[in-house]
């Protein structure tokens, strides 16, 4: 594993990274990770901003050995790279990558790392995590789904400063010898060019990509497939789940967790109901608190118990389903609604590809539905869309849960890790 990842019987001509300029080889990776290290030597906490995931990578590894701790911005936008340089020794924005004499490196040592999220509020929230607890979640991945990746290259729609991204774009391949593919292939062109190499590579990606690539590019005149498909960040809808099969017939591997989690269990859908169950990572001990919440006890996670806002029923074959977000339950006119099951009745009707429903309150409480529409969906007067889609809701839910608000989009607004924004969905609804 990454600890020893420079051993002496590791030849460094061994290929890391794959990159517009050519191959990255562990050599490089080490010279370039000593002169980081030689540049920390000081220690102290630094903001890691690295663009490029090989200067990303070099970063790490080179804070690692300098006894740094790490922090890992929600994004690389520079107001809030300003933000945490107040907590900071220094930012690392970029990482030697070009000129390097190969070298070796000894073991990596344990660290302190920071990822730090959005968080409810807007605000940027520290979540603290070990170097240990990542490489015991990447040999958890290798021993569950290693054996379908074997020798392919890692490409990845998701950028690697998020935990997900870092685990499986970047220390995962890097662990276990898969090359990594330094540019994200969201870009429809950039996706062509990466199945197109002499080995297709195994894919990590969101729901909000694999939902938007299939309408972006004919997939079934594609010559060459992704070897296996991750996909984290929230649940994958049934419909796109299935339409993927089509070109990757193993199915899209789902993972479910958090930053503070780290994964916690994975399901892979067949349009079977019992397919919709999700599967512990077998580290994990889960429970349900009275209210319904999934409570974790993880190894990998540094809480004797951690609350998790995501309501679960636990089955009798130690799997669980995903009720929705505890805190996406809202009460209006004196009814709990909940905003996961009116999403999922909407995504239920023909006409309609992707819902998400939020809670407005000007100039009264009520709720407001932003739609993707199928592409086959009626071009008419939007009232009657509203009106057709209040009337199938309304064979289910109360007068109270109806949505009085529609926005009809081509795209849900996400994060670059796919989460869905909803300070943008919010801004949708306000005047013009």
């Amino acid at each position: 594993m990454s600890e020893d990842l420079f051993r002496a019987d590791r030849s460094l001509d061994a290929p890391i990274a794959l990159s517009p300029e050519g191959l990255r080889t562990l050599g490089q990776l080490g010279a370039a990770a000593a002169q980081v290290a030689r540049r920390t030597a000081g220690g102290g906490r630094w903001v890691l901003a690295c663009e490029d995931a090989f200067e990303f990578t070099a970063g790490l590894l080179g804070l690692l050995l300098s006894r740094c701790t790490i922090l890992l911005p929600p994004n690389l936008l520079p107001e809030t790279l300003a933000l945490l340089q107040a907590e900071a020794t220094g930012i690392l924005a970029c990482a030697p990558s070009e000129g390097l004499s190969p070298s070796a490196l000894g073991p990596i040592p344990d660290g302190d790392l920071e990822f730090w999220t959005s968080g409810s509020t807007g605000q940027p929230k520290r979540v603290p995590k070990r170097f240990s607890h990542l490489l015991a979640e990447v040999r958890l991945l290798e021993t569950l789904f290693g054996a379908r990746c074997q020798g392919r290259p890692v490409a990845a729609t998701v950028p690697h400063h998020h935990i997900y991204g870092c685990l499986f774009r970047i220390l995962w391949p890097l662990a276990t010898e898969r090359p990594f593919l330094t540019e994200p292939c969201g870009d429809p062109d950039r996706f062509l060019a990466v199945l197109a190499q002499p080995q297709p590579p195994a894919l990590v990606a969101s729901p909000a990509h694999l939902s938007r690539l299939p309408r972006l590019l004919d997939l079934d005149r594609l010559s060459a497939r992704p070897c296996r498909v991750f996909s984290s960040g929230g649940p994958l809808a049934a419909e796109d789940a299935k339409l993927w099969r089509r070109w990757v017939p193993e199915g899209i591997i789902e993972i479910y967790g958090s930053t503070e989690s780290g994964g916690i269990a994975w399901r892979n859908q067949d349009g079977e109901p019992e397919q919709e169950a999700w599967t512990p990572f077998p580290d994990v001990t889960l429970a349900a608190a009275a209210d319904g919440a999934l409570l974790l006890r993880s190894p990998r996670v540094p809480q004797e118990c951690l609350r998790m806002e995501d309501a679960i029923t636990l089955q009798p074959d130690g799997r669980f389903r995903l009720l929705g977000r505890l805190d996406r339950v809202v009460k209006l006119a004196e009814k709990r609604i909940s905003l996961p099951e009116l999403e999922a009745a909407l995504e239920g009707h023909p006409w309609v590809q992707r819902a998400a429903v939020i809670q407005l309150n000007e100039p009264r409480p009520m709720l407001g539905a932003v739609l993707v529409l199928q592409p086959g969906a009626p071009a008419g007067d939007p009232k009657d869309l509203a009106a057709a889609l209040r009337a199938h809701l309304a064979q289910r839910f109360e007068p109270a849960a109806l949505p009085r608000r529609w926005r009809v989009v081509d795209q849900l607004p996400t994060s670059p890790s796919g989460k869905l924004e909803a300070a943008r969905l919010t801004q949708l609804f306000l005047p013009s």
